[in-house]
């Protein structure tokens, strides 16, 4: 990339009292390897030391803010209000991107130049960011929209132009917003898959998806009814019963066994490492 004029990345990080793990988001951002990075974090007001850490990089920011809002999807449509980059991606106060990850989005949106949006796998970390699990995407497929459910949110990168075309976020979504983005994406563009590990999730007690999925994967009435209202809207017969999500579970593991036995996914792997790290 050197030499090349680089696009701006905008990545806004909404954060409210999770002072925990906060710092680390925050450099897993500010230490990426990529010049041209516009870091945005939008606090909802929070009281437990959060603020104090957004000051010791504020330098490094384009733009902060701490005051009350009306939610997540609230708080990431107001910093992408701000951002005046060519490529968005937002990163949760408690998750990660992973080293490298920026350059290879940037790589792959320029050269997919169809495609307005691209994402990587997920790594799974607990509290102390040791990583407990990880998951792997086969290719895209325009067949397995109903597991579009699955797709990383902190390791998806897309064009300003799709952001503001949809409309940003709804914001009286408090589960499914990303969910619901990616599928009115889908609208004006097929997506890309880069088979690396782009972001990190990180699970824990607290995490407003453990908290309104249960710890036995009970919804909560909000998330049911986010989850409910989605399926009317989206879903198709393939995503109707458990038995049949599953069975395209199984094939979308079956297909990723394929792929990983494939050339073309090995010079992706090789392509991608060789631009998220500047190898020659």
């Amino acid at each position: 990339m050197e030499g090349m004029r680089l696009p701006k990345v905008s990545i806004v990080t909404p954060s409210f009292n999770q002072g925990e793990f906060l710092e680390e988001t925050m450099l897993s951002v500010l230490n990426q390897n990529y010049p041209n990075l516009e870091y945005i974090v939008v606090d909802g007001g929070s009281t437990d030391g959060s603020i104090d850490i957004i000051k010791k990089y504020e330098n490094r920011l384009a733009w902060w803010v701490s005051e009350p809002d009306n939610g997540q999807s609230d708080a990431i449509n107001k910093g992408f209000l701000r951002a005046t980059g060519e490529i968005f991606n937002w990163v949760n106060s408690d998750d990660l991107i992973c080293p490298g990850a920026v350059r290879m989005a940037v790589h792959f949106l320029e050269k997919e130049s169809a495609v307005e949006l691209v994402f990587g796998d997920r790594l799974v970390i607990d509290r102390a960011s040791t990583v407990i699990e990880a998951y792997e995407a086969p290719s895209y497929s325009d067949w397995f929209p109903p597991l579009l459910a699955k797709l990383p949110q902190e390791a998806a990168f897309f064009t300003a132009n799709i952001w503001k075309k949809v409309g940003g976020l709804d914001t009286s979504l408090d589960y499914v917003m990303d969910t619901d983005l990616w599928y009115r994406f889908r609208e004006h563009t097929r997506f890309f898959h880069i088979p690396m590990f782009l972001g990190m999730y990180r699970k824990h007690l607290q995490s407003k998806s453990v908290f309104g999925m249960g710890s036995a994967q009970k919804l909560n009435d909000k998330a049911a009814s986010e989850f409910k209202a989605r399926q009317k809207k989206y879903g198709n017969f393939l995503s109707a019963g458990s038995s049949l999500q599953k069975t395209m579970g199984f094939l979308n593991q079956v297909r990723l066994v394929y792929e990983k036995n494939r050339r073309f996914r090995r010079l992706l792997k090789e392509e991608a490492y060789r631009i998220g790290f500047d190898v020659e």
